[in-house]
């Protein structure tokens, strides 16, 4: 069948008809044994655009348009039946980023949202495993990998309605999603260009220190489990969430009060008969509570990677960045009067720095130049478990 023949059969078709039907015209055009060639792609893109998000007419011209509200929700639905039944990994993930891949249309981007979203209340692992791996190819520091993220934070992480209980199980299910969506998030907070700092939501909080603490070898999945990628395409390198959170911990301390009580999280119980007990709530944990699991956590990871990985696991520039902001609160203090050596938040945050260091170093997770990592932690301020730690790698090196 020539191209304008396949484009006249599905304009017989109305939507999402010609939407369902258009997929597997998609994936018979671009999965083979050899990449696609430029043509192949250019009528896949024309069909994408045409019969499945229907922005363009059948002169190739924009359509003002395009879907409506409940189109979008079913053409949502399609894809969720189409990644379900797909059984191959390269198939499913070209198809999805032919899809999604570019991202030059807000409108692909809202339904993309929208898609990501209805997969985590679902807990659809077919569809999350295949947005991983979209965050991963597109950059999960991307302007489009968190805006992605951002939406699932505000579906899923400011009301205490969420399932907890299901959002801390997809570090099993779809433990790649989970990697390259934690390393996204420490993108959007307690970053120096924040004025004030921005502080992650407390159920966000609360989930991401479960998910590390539980599965140590959660923040290498995106790593060991190589994306099934299109013939020809190029594999972006997945970055660990590691950077992110020890960035997290180490600040922490600098930030968070001490007595401030997170949300108690109900806990559904099953009554059973003649069980008198009144338990119906978890003990609260205050968030600096949940930054001290969260790195244990941290050092358990890095542990596992000793086994499991190579060197690449946090990059030493990220490390040696977190000096500026310790270093201006640090000048903040002196120009308050404040003896540093006796200013246990510092201290609490430089010690913190100090674990996450040693730790990494000892078990090779760390690449990039150690000297200059080594340099900036010698311009912090005054903490004996750093001074030991810096002076001890400098001999080994």
């Amino acid at each position: 069948m020539s191209f304008s023949d396949l484009k006249h059969s599905l304009r017989k078709l109305e939507f999402p008809a010609c939407a369902k039907e258009a997929l597997l015209k998609i994936e018979q055009l671009l999965v083979g044994r050899a990449a696609p060639t430029s043509k192949q792609m250019d009528n896949a893109m024309e069909i994408i655009s045409e019969f499945v998000f229907c922005e363009a007419d059948r002169r190739g011209g924009r359509r003002g348009a395009g879907l409506n509200p409940l189109q979008e929700l079913q053409l949502i639905d399609i894809i969720c039946d189409y990644l379900s039944a797909c059984n191959n990994e390269t198939t499913k993930n070209t198809l999805f980023l032919s899809l999604f891949g570019g991202m030059e249309s807000p409108r692909k981007l809202k339904i993309l949202c929208i898609l990501a979203s209805m997969a985590v209340s679902a807990s659809s692992t077919p569809v999350l495993l295949a947005v991983g791996v979209w965050l991963q190819q597109m950059g999960c520091s991307s302007p489009q990998s968190l805006q992605l993220v951002e939406n699932i934070i505000r579906d899923h992480f400011y009301l205490n309605t969420t399932n907890q209980a299901a959002l801390k199980s997809l570090a099993n299910t779809a433990p790649q999603f989970v990697s390259n969506f934690i390393t996204a998030v420490t993108e959007l907070y307690m970053l120096d260009t924040q004025k004030p700092i921005k502080l992650p939501p407390k159920n966000l909080l609360e989930v991401i220190t479960s998910w590390v603490y539980t599965t140590p070898t959660l923040c290498m999945s995106a790593q060991l489990n190589a994306a099934a990628l299109p013939s020809g395409a190029i594999p972006m390198a997945a970055v660990t969430p590691l950077a992110g959170l020890v960035r997290w911990c180490a600040l922490a301390p600098l930030y968070i009060d001490e007595d401030t009580e997170m949300d108690e999280v109900p806990v559904k119980k099953i009554k059973i008969e003649g069980d008198r007990t009144s338990k119906s709530v978890n003990k609260a944990q205050t968030e600096s509570q949940l930054y001290i699991q969260l790195q244990l956590g941290l050092l358990q990871s890095m542990r596992a990677w000793r086994r499991r990985g190579p060197p690449a696991a946090i990059g030493a520039q990220r490390l040696a960045a977190l000096a500026a902001p310790v270093r201006e609160y640090s000048q903040h203090l002196i120009d308050q009067g404040c003896k540093l050596n006796s200013e246990q938040r510092l201290q609490d945050c430089l010690d913190r720095i100090g674990q996450a260091v040693q730790v990494a170093l000892a078990n090779g997770c760390v690449y990039g130049n150690i000297n200059n990592l080594l340099a900036s932690l010698e311009s912090l301020p005054e903490n004996r478990l750093l001074r030991i730690i810096v002076k001890t790698q400098q001999q080994i090196i």
